[in-house]
């Protein structure tokens, strides 16, 4: 009898921990969906001003490979989600080969984008009158976001959806000011924006995808 009643505490305690460890197991679940769903309706997700270079690492969800945080002065930024869209912002003080690298990644990353996709796109390389536009902007633009009025390099890309009129509309704009050694970048994306009617790509460097070159 004594042999039984041990098993049988065994047993209880046996399955008391595995509940435990259930219900453990379904409160993370829960928590971390509840995270994705609500945190990109909440506003900015990054936002910051003035931050050294090592600063603002630390809290930027990215940073271009080949740029020493050492070579960055100070930067202001902002990074502002919905469910279909997001805007980002950046107004950096650095030399202008680390302003160069920095912009080359940011433009190079829309190309990539594009190429990589499943679907069919369309894209261009021209430059832009500046202030950049900003198309189907999410959230507020942040007050120090004052951009000279120059030439703007623009990478703007249509990705479009089979059988369809619409798709996903992805943009980067960035110019360095020589004068005051800041670089001004702004990107985007957002699903069913359209810069542009199906085969009716702007003036400048295009590419697309095969499909469409046919």
């Amino acid at each position: 009898m004594s042999g039984n009643r041990h098993q049988r505490i065994r047993a209880f305690f046996r399955h008391a921990f595995r509940g435990v460890c259930t219900l453990v197991v379904a409160y993370f679940v829960f928590v971390i969906c509840v995270t994705l769903l609500v945190a990109p309706l909440g506003g900015a997700l990054v936002e910051f001003s003035e931050l050294s270079g090592s600063a603002a690492r630390e809290r930027m969800l990215w940073w271009p490979d080949g740029i020493d945080s050492g070579e960055v002065h100070a930067v202001s930024h902002k990074y502002d989600r919905e469910f279909d869209s997001s805007s980002t912002w950046y107004r950096i003080r650095l030399n202008s080969e680390a302003a160069s690298m920095w912009a080359d990644f940011t433009h190079t990353q829309k190309t990539v984008t594009a190429i990589r996709s499943d679907d069919s796109y369309e894209g261009v390389h021209r430059t832009v009158p500046g202030p950049p536009p900003q198309p189907r902007q999410t959230g507020a633009t942040p007050s120090w976001w004052t951009p000279p009025r120059t030439e703007f390099r623009a990478t703007e890309v249509m990705i479009w959806y089979a059988n369809s009129t619409s798709g996903v509309a992805r943009a980067a704009y960035s110019a360095f000011d020589k004068s005051t050694g800041t670089l001004w970048v702004y990107e985007y994306f957002a699903q069913h924006d359209i810069l542009w009617p199906h085969g009716k790509v702007p003036e400048g460097d295009r590419f697309q995808s095969s499909d469409d070159a046919s």
